[in-house]
This record gives C-alpha cells, sequence and structure tokens, in this order.
C-alpha cells in the first residue's frame, strides 16, 4: 500500500482544471501558414495539423539553425496572442477547487503542469481561485520541452520529492506522452481510452467529471 503523502496527482490545466477558450485549430493554421510562407514546410496540413505543436516549434527552430531566421521566435508571438485571448476569464471546471483541496486533505501532492506560460497560467488560476489548490504549478517556462515531452512530469517530481506513485491527468494525448515518458500513469478526463489509440497512448482509467478521482484507489 501506497501512503497519500507519496502519491503525485498532477493536472494539466486547459480544458482540464479551467475551460480555456484557445483556439488550437487556428493557433495551428496560423503557425503551419507562417511556417509554409518561409519554405519551412512542405507537407500537407491533413499531415501538420495534428502535429503537437512542441513538434511544429522544432520544425521552425531546426528552418532557423539552417538557414538563420527567427521563425521560433514568432510562433511563440502567435502562441502567446492566442493564449492570452483564450485564457481570459477562462471558469474552473467540476468544482476543481473543491475536488483538489479535498484530494490534497487526503495527503495526495497536488501539482499543475502546463505548456501555457508562467504568467498567463497564473493569472488564468487566481481569476479561476485555483492558485493556492497545488503545492507547485509547472509552466512551459519551467521545462527544457513541453509536452508530449516528459520534461514538465519530471520537474514536477524533482520539486515535490519522496514519491512513489505519479499519476497525470489531463485530456489531451499529449498528456499522456509526457506522463509515459517520465513513467507515470495517465488517467484521461472526458476522453476515451479509443480515442489515443492512434497515438499509442493507453490511460490507466478515463473519467468524465474530477470528482470521480475522489473514488479512485491509488495506493496500489
Amino acid at each position: 500500500m501506497i501512503a497519500a503523502e507519496r502519491v503525485a496527482l498532477i493536472f494539466d490545466m486547459d480544458n482540464t482544471l479551467i475551460g480555456s477558450r484557445i483556439d488550437f485549430a487556428a493557433l495551428r493554421r496560423s503557425v503551419i501558414g507562417l511556417l509554409r510562407a518561409a519554405g519551412a514546410v512542405r507537407q500537407s496540413d491533413q499531415d501538420l495539423m495534428p502535429l503537437a505543436m512542441a513538434q511544429l516549434i522544432a520544425m521552425g527552430s531546426a528552418y532557423d539553425c539552417a538557414h538563420g531566421t527567427t521563425l521560433a521566435g514568432r510562433i511563440w508571438e502567435i502562441v502567446e496572442v492566442h493564449e492570452a485571448a483564450g485564457l481570459r476569464d477562462a471558469p474552473p471546471l467540476d468544482e476543481a477547487g473543491q475536488i483538489l483541496t479535498a484530494l490534497r486533505a487526503r495527503g495526495f501532492r497536488i501539482a499543475i503542469l502546463t505548456n501555457s506560460g508562467r504568467r498567463g497560467a497564473l493569472g488564468a488560476l487566481r481569476l479561476a481561485g485555483l492558485i493556492d489548490c497545488a503545492e507547485t504549478i509547472v509552466a512551459r517556462d519551467d521545462m527544457r520541452a513541453i509536452k508530449p515531452a516528459g520534461d514538465g512530469v519530471g520537474e514536477v517530481v524533482r520539486r515535490l520529492g519522496d514519491l512513489e506513485r505519479v499519476y497525470v491527468i489531463g485530456d489531451s494525448w499529449i498528456d499522456g506522452a509526457a506522463a509515459a515518458q517520465a513513467g507515470a500513469r495517465f488517467i484521461a478526463y472526458r476522453r476515451a481510452a479509443t480515442d489515443f489509440a492512434d497515438r499509442g497512448v493507453v490511460p490507466w482509467r478515463s473519467i468524465g467529471h474530477l470528482s470521480e478521482l475522489l473514488t479512485l484507489d491509488f495506493s496500489t
């Protein structure tokens, strides 16, 4: 049996804890348009749209290295504009504050991990009343590589320390991929396990409401 104090529950932010209005499809189209205009990509939109933002940024960075351009910086500017608009007044989901507080009261180590920038993330969490619900908040400024890389999960573990089991709760395949890379278990939120099959992501559990976390056995 694993004590609650040695179990970390790491929550994605956008569309897991708060109802983000970031238009990720529009964001990807803008970034792909920039890459295509520069000659950095030749693939079709159909092939590029499913890629994680980290993968698109890596394409821009590779082109920058080869041609002395500044695509990556311009991509981040686009990302920040979409984030600012999408995180404005984003409401908490599923009474997230009460649920995180209840889990923390049971002794679980609570963290939030987001690909959003720290300033925008902290502002959104503060307005949603969630800023004090986690022991630590890791934003993209705090990790070497954003999800689907496992760096952010590793940073949470480094900060919390003395853990036996780590769970990542999120709504996207990149959350599951980050969990797998870091050796954590993935709990899919509002998504069926079959939704991730084409990405090779296998959730430990799938939940439809955050309150279901209060009924799961994290001790084995």
